[in-house]
């Protein structure tokens, strides 16, 4: 009994002693590897600190749950809320004047631009007629239609006003060009004719710099420019056709991001980039420019358009304003007209027989019509902007 005792003491001394050398080589070996992980960070924390050494200078961002609650941080859930809400409105019957088909016919105009055209006979035939404005500084008539008028329904969303953003209601456009087609209507209850405010062009800016639909497209026409409703709004729209905007060569003008068109280009333009690093005084401070531009334009009453889009290959928000001489007062829903849509590249065409016949050199004719020589000081009157050398911008004086 005593000797079998003993043999199972020593059985279990020697399995002890197995189980404490293999836990002790388990353990060294993890301390290796731990030691060689160690040495290879701290080389790497190394070669990084050498590679930044500018780190603490660089600026300090906002919080990321402050981003979360900001306009850049919530405008791509706004733009899928809206479009889920668009596609249900779209099938309610009346709401909108008419149903937009899946496809519709369309060309490609041969040339060297290669201007992209639809056909929309519905928008022609079926649309609110539009109201005329006689110049750019208009009063607000609330007899007229205004956007206090529509049917609650029509409104898709409301987004609260915000630092140097305007309130904004998200209304469905009746009359859609495109699917999803929505007029971003700021501060619908102040009243506001249509003229750009700073609010406004500041939502629109940080809305359209924040989404991650490159199709969604965003637009604006003065009175004058084929504006057909004096309450202040933008329209947003999707066209996945790349158009000849989206290609164009840019020639540097003021400020490292403001440029005009090359000279081969169909149309002239300024174009600010607001690119995807600027931080948040560049960012200001290219939308005040912009606005100064409008403010003079308007004050030497020149019609004017503008278009946002992101550049495909930089993902930059490319701001796009174009200047014409000639005053649209009356939009002639039977021919061909001219607003951003059609500035930029993108032709809607009310009539199918027209669809077919129109060439580029119709639509280059028309567009150089009404530019006539607006630009001749425009270029100048946007280095002086943009280098801070005017200081009463609403008084610039124009020799067109």
């Amino acid at each position: 009994m005593i000797l079998r005792t003993f043999r199972q003491i020593q059985n279990y001394s020697r399995y002890f002693a197995q189980l404490l050398a293999h836990n002790f080589k388990f353990t060294t070996a993890k301390l290796i590897v731990s030691n060689r992980q160690c040495r290879n960070l701290a080389a790497l924390l190394t070669i990084v600190a050498a590679a930044e050494p500018n780190r603490k200078n660089r600026r300090r961002s906002i919080s990321k749950a402050k981003y979360n609650m900001s306009l850049e941080g919530k405008a791509h859930h706004y733009l899928n809320s809206l479009k889920v809400r668009w596609m249900q409105l779209h099938e309610i019957p009346g709401l909108f004047a008419y149903q937009l088909p899946d496809t519709k016919p369309n060309r490609l105009l041969r040339g060297k631009h290669g201007f992209y055209a639809e056909l929309n006979e519905n928008r022609t035939l079926k649309r609110r007629a539009p109201q005329t404005i006689e110049n750019l500084n208009p009063t607000f008539k609330p007899k007229a239609f205004n956007f206090n008028k529509v049917d609650a329904l029509e409104v898709m969303m409301t987004i609260d006003k915000e630092k140097d953003n305007a309130e904004v209601q998200m209304i469905i456009n009746k009359s859609p060009i495109t699917k999803y087609h929505t007029l971003v209507c700021p501060d619908v209850k102040s009243n506001l004719v249509q003229r750009i405010t700073p609010e406004s062009l500041s939502f629109c800016v940080r809305f359209m710099r924040s989404i991650k639909d490159p199709a969604m497209r965003l637009g604006y026409n003065s009175p004058g420019a084929l504006a057909s409703v004096n309450h202040l709004h933008y329209h947003l729209l999707q066209i996945h056709q790349e158009l000849y905007i989206d290609r164009v060569k840019l020639e540097p003008l003021a400020g490292g991001y403001a440029y005009r068109l090359s000279q081969d280009s169909p149309t002239e333009a300024i174009c600010f980039v607001i690119e995807r690093k600027d931080d948040e005084e560049q960012v200001r401070e290219k939308i005040q420019t912009i606005y100064k531009l409008t403010e003079c334009l308007c004050n030497n009453n020149l019609p004017h358009n503008v278009f946002m889009t992101r550049h495909r290959q930089t993902d930059n928000l490319q701001v796009f304003v174009f200047v014409r001489q000639k005053y649209c007062v009356n939009k002639d829903l039977a021919d061909f007209n001219v607003g951003f849509c059609e500035l930029v590249g993108y032709l809607p065409m009310g009539d199918p027989q027209r669809l077919e016949r129109i060439t580029e050199t119709d639509v280059l004719e028309r567009i150089r019509d009404i530019t006539g020589s607006a630009y001749k000081d425009i270029y100048q009157l946007v280095q002086h902007l943009v280098s801070g050398t005017i200081d009463s911008y609403f008084q610039l004086p124009f020799t067109i």
